[in-house]
């Protein structure tokens, strides 16, 4: 089961920046950047109105 909302929470960011026309791939690298180094902001994709 832990793999299907692994699935589902994937499947949710990707809905959710082809929303915003964000490129997927770029909120994948930025987060994984910002994982990586503590200076880097997370990406975020909560609509900033």
């Amino acid at each position: 089961m832990e793999r299907l909302q692994d699935t589902v929470n994937l499947l949710t960011v990707v809905q959710a920046c082809r929303r915003q026309r964000c490129s997927v791939i770029a909120f994948f690298e930025q987060a994984i950047k910002a994982m990586l180094n503590p200076t880097i902001q997370t990406p975020s994709l909560i609509s900033q109105v």
